[in-house]
C-alpha cells in the first residue's frame, strides 16, 4: 500500500465513517489529523491490516479542509 504525506483516508465500518488526511509517514508510524482537527499516531501494518479488510479507502488529496 502506498500512501502520501496530503492522503484523504475514508474509514467506514458499519454505520461509522471518518475522515482522516495524512499528515506525514515517518517509517512504520502515520501521523493523521482526523476531521475534528484532532492528530493521532498509528502504525502503518495497522493501516495496511484495515485496507485489506475493506474498511479504509485511499482518495486523492483535492478535498478541502
Amino acid at each position: 500500500m502506498d500512501i502520501r504525506s496530503g492522503d484523504i483516508l475514508i474509514f467506514a465500518v458499519d454505520n461509522m465513517t471518518k475522515v482522516w488526511k495524512i499528515s506525514k509517514v515517518d517509517s512504520n508510524v502515520v501521523k493523521i489529523f482526523e476531521e475534528d482537527g484532532s492528530y493521532r499516531q498509528m502504525p502503518y501494518s495497522y493501516l495496511v491490516e484495515m485496507r485489506e479488510r475493506g474498511y479504509i479507502k485511499i482518495e486523492t488529496p483535492d478535498m478541502v479542509w
